[in-house]
């Protein structure tokens, strides 16, 4: 299920850094804060191993993108992200980090439900397992001691015997969870609630203000071109969007929300503070929002797609570029036509006339 051109989804939780010792590695700092060792290499563009890390700090990935058209009471994987998320009552639940299909053995993608919950199952082992069965309850079961089937033959969510294998690409095709995570998702989710098991590895998130941010994930599976549909995604935002920075947050490929478009700025007229807008800066040029006219003593109106600006008589008509609920204009041809100059001092937009 590729990305949609939809700027719009929901941001939620938030980052931190985190100080780490020397005996700690990703897997132990990972499984702390409820996420996979995959989650932390990622984001700190480090080696996915058990090596000790050096002592020092490291970011704990907690900002993620909801994903689209999420079911009211139910579940939604997203492979390369290597999450699953939980809603309850319409309501974004939890996260649960999981292990997924090995290439080749890839899990699939689909809409499917829950058709059983067992404590304590016995696995019957398949034929490329070379292991006789049944295996019951116990240490030797990679079911672990929770498994909840999905209405897809042979496939479940479950519990492992491997913790530290969370995160990878190591499954037959299971979905497998950390021991405590498996137990707690167990008592929350029901029989013939529906899950859904998407291939998304490029999500856009935008803030309530309407700045956005994109979250790219490596391309587990090898189905996407990763650059391809990053500018797919953000095509609806045109002209805002740089490509310097799109690039090198696609080749980062790190999981977290990075900014993308839109910064908050203080501006300033003349001496006089404004004070703080979302503008935009892609390509060398400046994009100001209809609201930062307003404010400085413009008539500013959209309609159409198009912007109506006016000023001591003059008047003039450019496109009008959607940023979440507002509308942003080039800042130089607009004010120069006015008569008025604008540049760029550090974080500050300062406007003169």
């Amino acid at each position: 299920m590729p990305a949609l051109a939809q700027p719009g989804r929901e941001l939620v939780g938030q980052n931190d850094e985190q100080p780490v010792a020397g005996g700690d590695t990703l897997y132990s700092v990972a499984r702390a804060h409820r996420l996979a060792l995959e989650h932390l290499a990622f984001a700190n563009r480090l080696a996915p191993d058990l090596r000790p890390l050096r002592a020092g700090r490291i970011l704990i990935p907690g900002r993620r993108v909801l994903p689209g058209s999420p079911p009211a009471d139910g579940l939604v994987l997203n492979l390369p992200e290597r999450g699953l998320f939980l809603f309850r009552q319409g309501t974004y639940a939890g996260f649960y980090p999981v292990a997924i299909g090995m290439p080749g053995w890839n899990t699939p993608v689909g809409e499917f439900r829950i058709v059983s919950r067992v404590v304590d199952p016995t696995w019957s082992p398949p034929s490329w397992a070379g292991v006789a069965g049944p295996v019951g309850p116990g240490p030797d079961n990679p079911l672990g001691d929770r498994w909840m089937g999905l209405s897809l033959g042979g496939y479940g969510i479950h519990s492992t015997n491997v913790p530290s294998s969370i995160g990878g690409a190591v499954s037959h095709g299971c979905i497998r969870m950390y021991p405590e995570l498996a137990r707690e998702l167990f008592e929350r989710v029901t029989v013939g609630m529906p899950i859904r098991i998407e291939y998304e590895p490029v999500k856009l998130g935008q803030e309530p203000d309407g700045r956005v941010a994109l979250a790219v994930f490596p391309d587990v599976y090898g189905r996407v071109d990763l650059m391809a549909e990053a500018e797919r995604c953000v095509a609806e935002l045109g002209p805002l969007v740089d490509p310097v920075k799109l690039r090198q947050i696609v080749g980062r490929a790190t999981g977290v929300p990075e900014p993308l478009v839109g910064d908050e700025l203080e501006v300033v007229v003349g001496e006089e503070p404004l004070g703080k807008f979302v503008c935009a800066v892609a390509g060398g040029r400046l994009y100001v929002p209809l609201e930062l006219l307003t404010a400085a003593g413009f008539e500013a109106q959209e309609q159409a797609g198009q912007a109506r600006i006016a000023r001591d008589g003059a008047e003039l008509a450019v496109p009008a570029l959607p940023l979440g609920s507002g509308r942003l204009v080039p800042a130089v041809p607009v004010l120069t036509h006015f008569g008025w100059g604008v540049k760029m001092d550090g974080g500050t937009v300062v406007l003169r006339h």
